[in-house]
């Protein structure tokens, strides 16, 4: 049970050392703040503009402060900065040539991948032109189609008209045919009685 009680101590002095690390306030005790006062006692605080937290008697945070805790942004910065100047200056400046720089992030698979939609957008842009013409020439059938239905429908309809006529010219020519021959053969059946009687 001591060794808990003793790791949960430690964990705890830990974690109030970090507390009153992050505080704006002085630390209260500590070995390592006891250091840093008399190593500034001993110079006689000649360096006040040392970037030290426990020296920090403002209770605003300072410029200095506020730098020294963006620090751990630094490497993840140093990496996307030239991924976003390449991508929207589309120059490479910070990432340029020098051997004092820090190797820039391998892009080639993005490079692929951006390249591969190139491809397919360049591919579906061919296709929709080639469908665009054939929708074209669909529609230049269509309304082909359509005008000679029309002329189609205009000559089944003379025709039927036409048909119509013949049909009526045909009775008539019917009646008077049957007209004349009953007129014939009332004639010649009028003429064969009058010989006979």
């Amino acid at each position: 049970m001591t060794k808990t009680s003793t790791k949960a101590s430690g964990q705890v002095s830990e974690i109030d050392r970090l507390i009153e690390l992050a505080s704006d306030e002085k630390p209260h005790s500590s070995p390592r703040s006891s250091k840093i006062e008399e190593i500034s006692a001993s110079r006689g605080r000649s360096s006040n503009h040392a970037l030290s937290l426990e020296d920090r008697k403002e209770p605003a945070p300072s410029m200095w402060r506020v730098l020294l805790q963006l620090r751990v942004l630094l490497p993840y910065l140093s990496r996307v900065l030239p991924l976003l100047e390449r991508g929207v200056l589309g120059t490479n400046v910070l990432g340029g040539g020098g051997a004092s720089h820090a190797p820039s992030a391998d892009t080639s698979r993005f490079d692929r991948g951006i390249e591969d939609l190139q491809g397919a957008h360049r591919d579906l842009t061919t296709l929709l032109k080639s469908q665009t013409a054939d929708i074209q020439q669909l529609q230049e059938q269509m309304t082909w189609l359509s005008r000679s239905l029309e002329l189609e429908t205009q000559r089944q309809e003379e025709i039927s008209e036409s048909v119509a006529a013949l049909r009526r010219l045909v009775r008539a020519w019917a009646i008077l045919v049957t007209v004349l021959l009953v007129a014939l053969l009332g004639a010649v059946l009028f003429l064969t009685l009058s010989r006979v009687g």
